[in-house]
């Protein structure tokens, strides 16, 4: 009659640290989860995590230039040649013993070291240059620190043994004197010579102005409009609803719920400390009014808290459709309250064409001391049936892109008006110039309009111009203003 009773207590033993074991590991995966709200079943049960992009995979170059030994110039995509790999491979081998000095130049200097053959890799923003160093594995080299930023670093057969940087923020320029010639650069630039490429031309050379931006006369291209669909079109699903959770995690059940007329959905916690509104087109905005409690970061620590944020909150690419391609397209310092930080704009590529959207943009999160205190989320899904459709046809010419900005110089005088450039009484020849040269860039993209509850919406091919803080549309074929995104108002 006791060994039943024996084994019983035995096996009560047994549950009780089975039990206590589950407790310890269920917490474990609770506060290890870096995610706001909770630990994730998918992590316990072993189903493939979201893919979370490097910031080497985010941040390149907005344009890679290249001037050609006879003269003329090309405009490089990312990835062709593997060009920016193969200036990270230099700056990696470099030997500290062999950097004879770090010195300023002359504006004049770098403009007539470019005019040999060379090399510009060329960002939208500056990139600090001592943080750049450690990420990415690059010595140490005395002379450097006096930098700071950079946005430009450039080789030139003119000065083999030399690198040169640019930074936009102090509007200087440098040379870095090397003890031998960087051979590696030299081979790149024979072999982009020696292919087939598009010739661009300054757009000073084409209209009798200053400005040394870059633009192909036209181009053949394969682009037509495509279908999409709002990544949040019907906002009463069960993935919008854990999307929401994401953001409160317990306390979403104190959160309350607003259903406005026009169809957005706000959720709300306490007194508007936090909040998350999604509209009707399905464009997420979240604000956390919390005081940061942090210490303040460099950049590269607030991007790497952007972009785990974004893995926790949606995620990088959208539930169905094709995957895009996302990196940083502009980064501007904010502060709230003496307290710095960065707000960082991230694009979305669909394979090898950007997306631009009228008055928005894919992701923009906001870093202040450690905590995301607005976080945007306006992203699209594109099915691989239709991309493949629209991208299949004949080859179509473009607009001219002179003809374009000539058609067009009154109406971006206007924009530019409206975001506050004064041209004064300038008309005719006069304002066209002064448009002109405010121009630092010229790209094709799809471009989004404006959600309006259409039934049915489009991508459409365009001529991305873009001047100040600006980004100015236009048909990628008929030159049709079709909208603008201020970067400076996200």
């Amino acid at each position: 009659m006791g060994k039943p009773k024996q084994h019983i207590e035995v096996f009560k033993t047994i549950l009780l640290v089975v039990l206590f074991l589950t407790t310890i590991l269920l917490l474990y995966f609770f506060w290890s989860n870096p995610v706001t709200g909770g630990f994730r079943l998918a992590d316990i049960i072993g189903e493939e995590p979201e893919e979370i992009p490097t910031y080497e995979e985010v941040i390149q170059p907005g344009k890679i230039i290249v001037h050609f030994e006879g003269g003329g110039y090309t405009v490089l995509e990312n990835g062709d040649f593997d060009a920016w790999d193969k200036c990270l491979q230099l700056l990696r081998g470099l030997n500290r013993q062999k950097v004879q000095a770090v010195e300023e130049i002359t504006n004049a200097q770098f403009d007539q070291i470019m005019d040999f053959q060379s090399i510009l890799y060329q960002f939208h923003y500056d990139l600090p240059m001592d943080n750049f160093i450690k990420l990415y594995g690059i010595p140490e080299i005395a002379g450097l620190d006096q930098i700071g930023d950079f946005s430009i670093i450039g080789f030139s057969s003119g000065s083999p043994e030399s690198l040169f940087l640019h930074s936009n923020s102090k509007n200087k320029y440098y040379r870095m004197v090397y003890g031998s010639s960087h051979t590696s650069m030299e081979e790149l630039l024979s072999t982009i010579e020696a292919s087939t490429n598009i010739n661009y031309h300054r757009i000073g050379t084409l209209v009798g102005t200053e400005n040394k931006t870059l633009v192909p006369l036209s181009l053949n291209v394969q682009l037509e409009e495509i279908p999409y669909f709002p990544e949040f079109a019907d906002l009463h699903t069960p993935e919008v609803k854990d999307f929401a959770k994401t953001f409160f995690g317990e306390s979403f059940d104190f959160v309350r719920k607003i259903e406005e007329s026009k169809g957005s959905h706000i959720y709300m916690y306490g007194y508007g400390d936090k909040v998350l509104t999604i509209s009707a087109g399905g464009k997420a905005e979240y604000k956390n009014k919390e005081t940061p409690q942090g210490g303040q970061q460099n950049y590269f620590e607030a991007l790497d808290t952007a972009i785990q944020f974004v893995a926790a909150h949606g995620g990088w690419q959208t539930s169905e459709g094709m995957e895009m391609k996302p990196f940083v397209r502009h980064v501007q310092s904010i502060e709230d309250n003496k307290r710095k930080g960065y707000r960082i704009v991230f694009g979305m590529a669909l394979s090898d064409e950007e997306l631009y959207l009228e008055g928005s943009s894919s992701i923009v999160v906001d870093v202040i001391h450690g905590q995301v205190t607005q976080y945007l989320r306006d992203m699209v899904q594109v099915e691989r049936e239709d991309y493949t459709e629209s991208t299949s046809g004949p080859e179509q010419q473009t607009f001219s892109t002179i003809n374009m900005i000539a058609q067009n110089y009154q109406y971006i005088a206007s924009i530019l008006r409206e975001e506050g450039h004064d041209f004064g009484d300038l008309q005719g020849d006069e304002l066209f110039n002064a448009v002109a040269d405010l121009i630092y860039s010229v790209d094709t993209g799809y471009m989004k309009p404006e959600y309006e509850g259409q039934e049915s919406n489009t991508l459409i091919p365009a001529w991305v111009v873009k001047a100040n803080s600006v980004m100015i549309y236009f048909d990628l074929y008929t030159a049709e203003p079709i909208g603008y995104t201020n970067m400076s108002k996200l």
